[in-house]
Parts: C-alpha cells; structure tokens; sequence
C-alpha cells in the first residue's frame, strides 16, 4: 500500500477523537488552514503535523511533506542536534543549533519552539547553565503553542511531544530554583499523562525515563531515597533493554545516589564508576559533573586511580531569549507552491545534488520508471520502498512515520521491536523474524529481507550463515561483488548484512573475511553518509572489524582505528563502545602500552557493565590481569 496522504491522516485521527475543526487546530493553525490541510489543498509542515496529531490524542513523529527546501533542512537538522545532545556531544549540537538560525526556522513558530527547548538542554547539559534563564526561555517557548499554560493543572491538554519536554524541563529548572512543588506537580502530571497516551512505546519509555531523571532528583532533594533509588534504577534497566543511551548516564548516577543515601556505599561505587567511567569514554562533560558531585556534597573519598582520569572541559555556550513569534508561520502552505517538497521531490533533489543517476539509486528495489513516477508526484510509493530510497541517499528514514494500512503498520512494529531484542536472546528473535516472515506478501521483500538477515545471522555454521545471508542480500542486490562496491548506495539494511556477511568470511577464512571488512569500510569513509543513518552501522562495522583483526593478532591495525574513537556515531554506542575498546585495550597490552591499555580497559569494562553485559566485562578483567597484571 502506499503511503498515505498527509490531510486523510490528520482529518481520520480528529475525526476518531471526536474533535471538532477548530478544537483540533486550537492553538496550532486557523481552523481555515485546517480546513485546507484536511481538503488536500494546502500542505503541512512535519512539526505542525506532529503537533496536530498530538492533539488528537494519535502518536506519530512527522510526515514527510515539506514546504520547502529551507523547512526539510530545518526539520533534519533538529534531529541532528537532538542526536548530539542524546550522545553529549554540545560543541557539535551548538554548531548545528546555529545553522537553523540561519536559516530562520523556515518562518516556523514550531521549529523555533523546539529549537528553544533544544538550546535550553545544551544550556543544562552543559553544567554552565543559568537556571532562571533556562526557566524563563522554556516557559516562552511554551507559550508560543500554549499562551495560557498553567503547570498546576494542564492534564486535560493534548500535548506534542516538545510541549510535554517543555513541561519536563520546567519541573526540571523549578527544583533547582528551590520549587519543589512546582516540580512534583509537572512531574506527576506528566507521568499520568504518558501512562495514557497512545505514543509509540520506544518514545512513551524515553519520555517516562526523561521524567524520571526530574522526579528522582526530586525524591533525594526531599528525602525519599529509597523510592528515588528504585525508580531510578527501573527505568535505568528499561533504557538498556531498549538500547536507549541518551538518558543512561543520569539515570545510573541517580542509581547510585539512591544506594549511597540508603547506606549502601558498595553499590554507590560500583554505579558511579559506571556513570563516571562510561561518560569519560565519550568524552562527555557529565564526568566532570558527576565528579564535582560527589567531592562537593557527599562524605566519599574518592580513589586515586580516578584522579588519573582528567576532568572533561565544562563549555559555557551562550544563552538564547525567545523573540516574538507573531509574525512566524503555523507551518502550512500551499501545497501546489513550486518550492513544495513532496517525499518524492525530496528524493529527486538528494538524488541530483548527490549526482546520483535514477538507475543506481532504484538497482533491484523498483524500475526506473517506477522511480521516475515517485520523483515528479504521479505515484506514491510503497513504505519500505521509501525508507529504502531515503536510505540509500544517505538520510535516516527513523526520523520520520510513514502511514500505511494495517499490515503494514503490524509488520513496521514487529521489525521495531525485533530491532531492539538484544543479539542473546535467540528464542525472541526467531519467534518476531517467523512473525514477520509470516505476514509478509511477494510486495514486502524489504521486510522480510530484514526477517531473513536476523534469523540467518544465528547460524552456527559460517557456509550456512553465509549462504543466508547472500540469499537475504539478494532480494535488493542480485550479483553484489565486493569489488564494486563502491559504485553502489547501500540502504542500512543491505550494509547490514554485509557487516554479518564480512564476519562469517572471516570466520570461514580470516584473511579474507578482513579483506572484505576493509573494502566496506572504505565505503563508509567515502559515502556522503548522514551522522543520523552512520549511526546505525558504523559502531557494527568497527566493532566485528577490531575483534577479527584481534583474534588474527594483527594488533598495530586495531590501534590504526583510534582516530575514529572520537567520531560522534562511534560515540552514540554505549555497547559498541564497550566492544570496540574490549579488543583495542588487548591490543594495546599485547603492544607494551599499559597505561593507556588500562585506561582502555577501564572504559571497555564500565561500558559492558552499564550495557548490563556483566559476562564480557568479567572476561575483559580476567584477561587484563591473566595477561599483562593490569587490575581493573
């Protein structure tokens, strides 16, 4: 089926909440633009439409429909900064928060909002903040879709997904501008809020854990530490089981504050190790915090091995005043305007900018003509087709929803959730990839590649392992050879398999298992790849990379990688991370290099424990003290 029209989505989710024209558009857009949106004759910018659907109670991200090439730049970029602020990389957020002034929020009052709420987390983030000005500028960048908001009592709202960060953020800054109530009254709000709305439940657990970092440091500001520890730690759990990084360190430390004030002071070291060690690994500023923290207000002496880990710059990025927004569109337009985007105008302008030719980009997913017909708005493809064109263009297609009919949004949650089953859990993966294999008809190649590759990457034998492989390659790339690959684009799918397909050579025949590896990593160095799609691949690639060139002791080429360590989709991995310095720790050990193979191995070590992989992390200590007398 294809992709649904963004209007029909829109009047179909009002229409279900029994909303009325204007109750929906209150507060969004004129009941006219509405009305215009709902007929199909004036279009809807993603933030608008999020911020529709949000108030008609539905759960999406955002449709991808864009008014002009300045409002997709917008709209992706802000995904980049949230990508770099989830990873504490703020220098790079701040860069990429100045492009979008630049561009002037496309006249968007609600890029403009969520670009204040953004630069509101980098302030805070970045321990340098001004707490009353990060009160005030979330409160204005609340107002601009809510005039009339009243934090004692909003739980009758429909509320966006910025607009419940907002609220998170202001119980956040209320705490440290010594309002508890104000705080305990958002928090509560917004858990009972989340607990009843129909988001996706990656983003529902996200928000929940975001919420929970507040109400945790609320409960140990008044005590209550026995409930702070606990609720800490339970979402600590959730947000590894989802392999969620972004609230992770917060909620370790907060961990470990809960088993200090309960007198548990052999837990509380075990957990700030890991939220201390596993930020450094990344060379996140929240070390320092963490650091600071417990020298200036708990009675805990610190070892002297830390001190050998140097504290993390705090940076003082400069604060941002909401301005009016008055004079800002709602994020509607007009939909025949010749600078409209559509989805398959976005792809044609990626595809020319890039000197992609039609033939290379549609190789063994659809004909050129069917991509011709995409491209100038005559057809709307399938789902995973677009994902997949997307893909290969170099841009994360996780930033948007696509609207199918009912199979298609069964088969788009099965995949979700078989995405985020941890590798160990095989009885999980077989049952969700046989669900998947099951619903899928002769149009769902893309689905059930994805079904194939996670149930043919368990193979024990590296001939079956790899003959599976090449089968689930070939729906989408017949005849690939190694040897061309650099005159293909590769979707996150097709590259992989071909990570899993690299590890099983190797495992048949090391030396050319690694020379494949080599090859795809020359692509990755070469593609104009997006921070948001190399995220998903490349900490893979590195990772089974350095432990091939390990296990074949080829140790000086695992040191050669560690001038991508500092890389921010390197970063973005906790688990990866813990991988990639498991071997290069070794490696450095084996070379003579003790103390950094100690420092090493330190991070490797807290980053396994704070993935909850306790296994590895008891290996890698072993291993250090068996082989070169280096104690974790």
């Amino acid at each position: 089926m294809s992709i649904q029209n963004a209007g029909a989505i829109i009047r179909e989710a009002r229409l279900k909440a029994g909303l009325t024209q204007e109750q929906l558009s209150e507060g969004v857009c004129s009941t006219l633009s509405l009305s215009r949106i709902e007929n199909g004759t004036a279009g809807v910018s993603p933030s608008t439409f999020q911020a529709l659907m949000a108030h008609a109670g539905a759960g999406c991200e955002a449709y991808p429909a864009f008014a002009s090439r300045a409002d997709f730049d917008c709209f992706y970029t802000l995904k980049r900064v949230r990508f770099y602020l989830d990873s504490w990389q703020l220098p790079s957020a701040c860069e990429e928060l100045d492009k979008i002034e630049k561009l002037e929020w496309a006249d968007n009052k609600f890029y403009y909002q969520e670009w204040l709420l953004l630069h509101c987390r980098l302030q805070f983030r970045s321990g340098c903040g001004n707490h009353l000005q990060i009160y005030r500028t979330a409160l204005d960048a609340l107002h601009i879709s809510r005039p009339e908001f009243d934090s004692a009592d909003f739980r009758k709202l429909l509320l966006s997904s910025n607009e419940i960060e907002l609220c998170i953020l202001l119980a956040q800054e209320a705490l440290y501008l010594k309002k508890p109530d104000v705080c305990l009254q958002i928090c509560t709000q917004i858990s009972s809020y989340l607990s009843n709305t129909h988001i996706s439940f990656l983003e529902k657990d996200r928000l929940l854990a975001e919420n929970a970092v507040v109400f945790c440091t609320y409960l140990i500001s008044v005590g209550d530490y026995k409930n702070a520890l606990k609720t800490a730690d339970t979402h600590r759990h959730q947000m590894v089981q989802e392999l969620t990084d972004a609230p992770l360190h917060e909620l370790t430390f907060l961990t470990a504050l809960g088993y200090y004030y309960t007198d548990d002071i052999e837990n509380f070291f075990i957990y700030f190790k890991m939220a201390f060690l596993s930020a450094h690994s990344i060379e996140s500023c929240y070390a320092t915090i963490c650091r600071t923290y417990v020298q200036n207000h708990l009675d805990f002496t610190l070892p002297e091995d830390l001190s050998a880990f140097e504290d993390i710059p705090l940076v003082n990025f400069p604060c941002k005043k909401a301005v009016d927004t008055a004079s800002m569109g709602d994020g509607t337009y007009d939909y025949f305007s010749p600078d409209a985007l559509t989805l398959g105008g976005l792809i044609r302008v990626l595809r020319t900018e890039q000197s992609i030719s039609q033939d290379t980009l549609c190789r063994g997913l659809c004909s050129k003509s069917k991509l011709s017909k995409i491209e100038n708005g005559t057809l709307q493809p399938e789902i995973t087709l677009a994902q997949i064109l997307l893909q290969r263009l170099g841009i994360s297609d996780l930033v948007f929803t696509f609207y199918g009919n009912e199979r298609e949004s069964t088969l788009e949650e099965l995949t979700l959730r078989l995405s985020k089953i941890r590798t160990t859990d095989s009885e999980t993966i077989l049952h969700l990839a046989d669900k998947i294999i099951s619903l899928c008809t002769p149009k769902d190649s893309l689905y059930l590649q994805y079904a194939l590759f996670k149930k043919n990457a368990r193979e024990t034998s590296p001939a079956d392992r790899i003959a599976g492989l090449t089968q689930a390659l070939e729906l989408t790339l017949p005849d690939f050879d190694f040897k061309d690959i650099q005159n293909y684009h590769l979707s996150w799918m097709e590259l992989t398999i071909l990570n899993s397909l690299c590890s099983a050579h190797a495992a048949e025949n090391p030396s050319a298992g690694i020379r494949y590896f080599y090859k795809l990593w020359e692509y990755h160095e070469s593609a104009a790849i997006d921070c948001l799609e190399a995220r998903r691949f490349l900490p893979v690639t590195l990772g089974m990379l350095v432990q091939h060139l390990y296990a074949q002791k080829r140790h000086a080429e695992v040191l050669e990688f560690s001038r991508y360590f500092s890389s921010p989709e390197i970063k973005s991995s906790l688990y990866f991370t813990g991988h990639i310095f498991f071997h290069y720790c070794q490696s450095l050990g084996e070379l003579g290099e003790s103390a950094l193979a100690e420092k090493y191995g330190n991070y490797a070590y807290q980053n396994c424990l704070i993935s909850e992989n306790p296994e590895n992390a008891q290996i890698l200590k072993n291993a250090l003290y068996r082989d070169f007398q280096i104690l974790l």
